[in-house]
């Protein structure tokens, strides 16, 4: 067993890091060769398509999981009625999609192909729940690893081959479309069925199931996304590609430690001494307090940091270094939110939290417009900022509200 798990943990962390390595050697190459303008409204689209996607697909590879993991009765029927529910879901969402990118000024044809995409990668983890219900990370982290190395490569070829950008987003959509279904083929024909009309009782339990599901899963969305959606509101051609770019540096680093918060969710769903809890509390609260060396060490080397980055990415981009050095000290801030998302999870207040984070949110939205709107220094940074000030602190009083 001790074996297994040290393998898995092996896949787990190798997967990790070569998603790590594309995904950033992509949004770099996407903003060397086709400028801080086009990345810009690629960022800002993904984010909006992630938003929109996070509510369409009601975390139902987590639903499924958590059922085969328990061996219900008719789990056999969960891949076939979990897909019909996601395709359900997207031809709603794509009739809705024109007047949400008419309002966030986006490119629709662009945020559709993302919110495919994402839609297709939802479906590729329903299929791959079937290994990781029963502890078999490896043959999902192959897949997933196998996916990753040749969407990179096959991007690169594209991006110097000239092609415009709509070509390598489809690109990644057929090799999303490919993967799954390879991941569905891939699971033992004895263990699925198939059935031409959805089974309603099944859809129903996993709707519900969803519904709630997705409520933390949407909220922790809107922390690592609404910045880069409302930056686009108010930010335009290459401004916005580098405002990007710093908010997604910040994104990567956030992510690389919210990976790791994400194993305390098991331990907090079995404790119910309250003094225990909030002894986890306070050893977070601290770990919080030591992400702050984390931005004052990328401050004092900005320079050099700077310099590489326009080695990199061009000129254009010279302002990435000096805008990721404020904007890093948002990181803290964010994990706190992460922390209060888990324990609300972990303990049952998810409608709450998932209600503050969308109220801190417009709230959010009303901060970019008074300091884009006022002749002040840095207005895009200082709403960053105080949006994660805001929303911090929010979801810090939600769970102390809730947690009586």
């Amino acid at each position: 067993m001790i074996k297994n798990w040290k393998r898995n943990t092996i896949y787990i962390s190798l997967m990790q890091f070569t998603l790590l390595v594309v995904n950033f050697f992509l949004i770099t190459i996407i903003s060397r060769e086709y400028g801080a303008e086009t990345y810009g409204e690629y960022a800002s689209s993904k984010s909006l398509s992630v938003l929109i996607g996070t509510a369409t697909v009601l975390s139902l590879a987590l639903v499924v999981t958590k059922i085969l993991a328990k061996n219900k009765e008719n789990s056999k029927l969960m891949f076939s009625n979990s897909y019909y529910l996601i395709i359900r879901n997207f031809v709603i969402a794509l009739i809705i999609l024109f007047p949400l990118t008419f309002l966030f000024q986006r490119d629709f044809s662009m945020t559709a192909l993302f919110l495919l995409g994402f839609v297709f990668n939802e479906m590729i983890h329903v299929a791959l729940a079937y290994f990781q219900a029963r502890g078999d990370f490896v043959t999902s982290s192959k897949q997933i690893f196998a996916r990753t190395l040749l969407y990179g490569i096959g991007a690169w070829i594209i991006v110097y081959k000239g092609f415009s950008i709509t070509v390598l987003i489809s690109f990644q959509v057929f090799m999303l479309f490919s993967f799954f279904i390879f991941a569905h083929i891939s699971i033992p024909k004895s263990d699925k069925l198939f059935e031409t009309r959805p089974n309603n009782p099944i859809t129903e339990n996993l709707q519900d199931s969803g519904k709630k599901m997705v409520l933390t899963t949407f909220s922790s969305a809107l922390i690592s996304e609404l910045d880069i959606v409302l930056l686009g509101l108010f930010y335009f051609g290459p401004a916005l590609g580098v405002l990007a770019w710093s908010r997604r540096i910040l994104e990567i680093i956030f992510q690389l430690l919210a990976a790791s918060l994400d194993i305390l969710f098991p331990e907090l769903s079995r404790l119910n001494d309250k003094f225990e809890i909030q002894n986890i509390r306070r050893r977070l609260r601290k770990m919080c307090l030591l992400t702050f060396t984390i931005p004052i060490i990328f401050y004092f080397s900005k320079d050099i940091v700077g310099n590489i980055i326009v080695s990199l990415l061009g000129d254009t981009f010279s302002e990435v270094a000096l805008q990721t050095s404020m904007i890093l000290f948002c990181l803290p801030l964010m994990v706190w939110s992460r922390i209060n998302i888990i324990f609300s999870r972990a303990l049952g207040f998810e409608i709450n939290i998932t209600k503050i984070i969308i109220s801190s949110s417009l709230l959010s939205y009303f901060v970019y417009f008074l300091f884009h709107s006022f002749s002040i220094s840095n207005p895009a940074i200082l709403s960053i900022l105080v949006s994660q000030i805001i929303i911090s602190f929010l979801t810090s009083y939600s769970f102390r509200s809730s947690y009586v």
